[in-house]
């Protein structure tokens, strides 16, 4: 093990390799930045090239791009309301509130140095989970999934500001969107109208892209300025402050990166779920709970480390079983078949060397990054402080492209603006968007594995199942400790009122 090791990190200190490896980073950084696209389209775009260089090159070119995409799409979450990817759609909920009061250099600090922790963490779990990953994948099935998507779902009631009544509208709403296109199970259309072009549904990173990104931009335009509101240049606007929250809040990277990599070794659930989980997860455990949602740098740490921990539990189905983890992850997988390896027992048993040139290829990519991160967050926080003439000429067009970019649809760009109106309203009338996405990235998965559940085991599954019947009580718990926690304050205040 020792000496594979070794060996798969002498490979990339090839200064070819390095040279990939580095290309891969910078455009992976690009791609990330770009609305709607992460790096699923990173790799899919990197892949023909890729296919003619080495082994070791060709990996190291394609994860160091996808690796450098979750730097890339915080980048614009945090700065600018913008997710460049579904995945990081969390980071927009106190990343860009941290922005507006000034402390976006902060926040990119932060999620720059719990992104490199949460990266080390995963490239670890990959290294010790292998063996033995198979017995834990086998104990879950449709069921559990299911579980998780409602767990997922819970984190509703921490974005309804004021009335939990508008939260679960929007993430009804939300939930309703999910629905469009072809049922999963029957293939029957809902929710067309007759349409071909909603015959595949509504694209979550288009409908995202208009709920956040430009919906703020027409909030800029009609309120003037900068987004900057408050404007910060002592220490608590600094990157090394947003480092230092960091370490602050160590138990929060971990176990955030540990979720992460929960959810990461799961075949098909996808990265989404997790940030989402991560931030609700934060926001419950956290002693200042009602800062959530307003600027709250552990809203930034929780998400980023468990999308950056992903990566490392997204490999390990992948690598261990040729079974992946995510959309990336297949794309990953059809690369080691055209070079001619077999994921699984050939490739665990006569690669080893190249299964450790892929875990350090996740540890330097994240350095890369994280480097890149802080040197550049001060200045690049410097562009939230430009007048709104300057910025929306930018980021309009910037937003468009992406939806187009997506699918190369001119409707999505039509949907990417309407729901542009839908977000601005939503905002001015206090109903939360965050809610609306959570629900409409939760409906598919839901419907998904309720299915497939009945079918397999019942309509009792939920019981009949221990390990589902456990991971329920947990959810159960999650939702009941927040109003359990609030009752037993207020009569500790009570009876210190009556003493």
């Amino acid at each position: 093990m020792l000496s594979a090791s070794i060996a798969g990190l002498m490979s990339l200190f090839d200064p070819t390799t390095l040279l990939f490896m580095a290309i891969g980073v910078f455009f992976g950084l690009i791609i990330g930045i770009l609305p709607g696209l992460g790096g699923i389209a990173a790799m899919a775009l990197i892949l023909p090239f890729s296919l003619s260089l080495g082994p070791v090159a060709a990996l190291a070119m394609l994860l160091g791009a996808h690796v450098a995409t979750i730097l890339g799409s915080s980048i614009t979450s945090i700065l600018f309301n913008i997710p460049g990817a579904s995945k990081s759609i969390a980071l927009c909920f106190d990343g860009y509130p941290m922005t507006q009061k000034g402390e976006g250099a902060r926040a990119l600090g932060a999620a720059a140095m719990s992104s490199l922790i949460g990266g080390l963490i995963g490239a670890i779990f990959l290294t010790m989970t292998l063996p033995i990953m198979k017995a834990i994948m086998m104990a879950l099935g449709p069921p559990e999934y299911f579980v998780m998507a409602l767990w997922g779902l819970s984190v509703i009631a921490l974005f309804s500001s004021g009335s939990l009544i508008k939260g679960l509208i929007a993430a009804g709403f939300g939930l309703l969107l999910s629905f469009v296109g072809m049922d999963p199970v029957s293939g029957t259309s809902r929710y067309t109208f007759g349409s071909l072009f909603l015959m595949d549904g509504l694209d979550f990173a288009v409908v995202v892209i208009g709920l956040f990104a430009i919906s703020e931009i027409m909030k800029l335009y009609i309120t003037g300025g900068s987004i900057v509101k408050e404007r910060k240049t002592g220490e608590m606007g600094s990157v090394m402050e947003g480092v230092r929250d960091v370490f602050r809040h160590w138990k929060l990277v971990i176990r955030s990166s540990l979720l992460g990599l929960f959810i990461g070794a799961l075949p098909g659930v996808g990265a989404s779920i997790g940030g989402i989980a991560a931030y609700g997860m934060a926001a419950q455990t956290s002693k200042n709970k009602e800062t959530f949602g307003t600027g709250n740098v552990e809203g930034v740490i929780a998400p980023e480390a468990t999308n950056a921990a992903n990566e490392g539990g997204g490999l390990v189905p992948t690598l261990g079983f040729g079974v992946p983890g995510g959309e990336s992850m297949a794309i990953l997988l059809s690369a080691f078949i055209v070079m001619g390896i077999a994921p699984g027992r050939d490739m665990l048993e006569n690669h080893m060397d190249l299964v450790f040139s892929i875990v350090w290829v996740i540890v330097i990519a994240n350095v890369m990054c994280t480097l890149f991160g802080l040197f550049t967050a001060k200045h690049l926080a410097k562009v939230t402080m430009l007048p709104s003439s300057i910025l929306i000429p930018v980021l309009l067009p910037i937003c468009l492209v992406g939806a187009y970019a997506i699918k190369g649809r001119i409707g999505d760009v039509i949907v990417a603006v309407v729901f542009g109106f839908v977000g601005y309203f939503m905002n001015k009338y206090n109903y939360s968007r965050a809610d609306m996405a959570i629900g409409m990235v939760l409906g598919l998965m839901l419907e998904r594995y309720m299915h497939i559940s009945i079918s397999l085991y019942g309509g009792l599954f939920f019981i009949t199942r221990p390990v589902t019947f456990g991971l329920l009580l947990v959810v159960l718990s999650t939702i009941v400790y927040p109003f359990v926690r609030s009752y037993l304050s207020k009569k500790r205040m009570e009876s210190g009122v009556g003493s």
